[in-house]
């Protein structure tokens, strides 16, 4: 279990260091194109590693052929989309405001599907969601600075992102992190290939140096996740996945050189009370 805990803050230490990472690359390339570069670098350290596979032709078939392919391909539509959206919010918003408004998903989530899919919440579900949506309107403070559309992109992001593990765990049994990798690396070059007709620009050298860091931290924050996940549940996880908002400060400080005002913290504190409570069973 404490492997379990320590895979856990290891993911979201390296989720925290690679979005850093991600909204200084924006501040030359578009998110898409970050995403596409990205895509293509995964496929090419997948390429170099198939030699060392027992069957590296068959591991290819597999790629192009998987199980329940369409299913396969829909969560890497997904988890593509999720991540560009990411970047995006990243660029446009505050590092740690990005970052606590990216955990509204779940919260969000739950109110939506009372409200429109009529499920069943329990008035400490209810309490979760008023708790969590106050502190992101504490965040963006109607009337502030961060009261503009742009607040919206890491809640979207969030949302999508939520839809990609409602379609793993549909795939569990038949796909492993190896083939969300892989489907979502060739899926990222597929879809995002026509728009690099519009946004893209020549990466320099030092750029590119960052794009490897960045591909290689986010591909460790995903194993990172599947070694958690492998030793503990992920109802058991989950509210370690907070740590995020901790590392996010850091990173503020560290990278930015800027200290978020009181109410950005408070904002935070009160989302992840929501989603610690949401999390509660009972």
């Amino acid at each position: 279990m404490t492997n379990a805990i320590l895979f856990a803050l290891l993911c979201n230490l390296l989720y925290a260091i690679g979005y850093a990472l991600a909204k200084v690359l924006a501040v030359d390339l578009n998110p898409l194109e970050i995403t596409f570069l990205r895509s293509g670098l995964v496929l090419l350290a997948a390429a170099g590693l198939s030699p060392r596979l027992p069957d590296p032709a068959g591991a290819w078939r597999h790629a192009a052929a998987p199980p329940r392919a369409w299913d396969q391909r829909l969560a890497a539509v997904a988890l593509i989309a999720s991540t560009t959206i990411s970047v995006a919010g990243y660029a446009l918003l505050p590092f740690t405001e990005a970052a606590t408004l990216g955990f509204t998903g779940p919260i969000l989530l739950t109110g939506l599907g009372a409200l429109l899919l009529r499920e069943r919440v329990s008035p400490r579900r209810w309490l979760a969601v008023g708790i969590g949506f106050a502190g992101m309107l504490v965040i963006i403070r109607p009337g502030g600075s961060l009261f503009r559309w742009e607040a919206l992109v890491p809640v979207a992001a969030a949302l999508v992102y939520a839809l990609y593990q409602v379609l793993v765990r549909r795939l569990r049994g038949a796909a492993d992190a190896r083939d969300a990798m892989v489907q979502g690396a060739i899926i990222g070059l597929v879809l995002l290939a026509p728009p690099m007709l519009l946004v893209w620009r020549n990466p320099d050298a030092p750029t590119l140096l960052l794009l490897l860091l960045y591909t290689a931290v986010q591909s460790a924050a995903l194993g990172a996740l599947a070694a958690a996940v492998r030793r503990a549940e992920v109802s058991v996880l989950a509210p370690w996945h907070y740590s995020r908002l901790v590392f996010a400060l850091l990173m503020d400080a560290t990278l930015f050189g800027r200290l978020p005002p009181p109410e950005a913290l408070a904002g935070a504190l009160l989302i992840a009370a929501g989603g610690l409570l949401l999390l509660r069973r009972g």
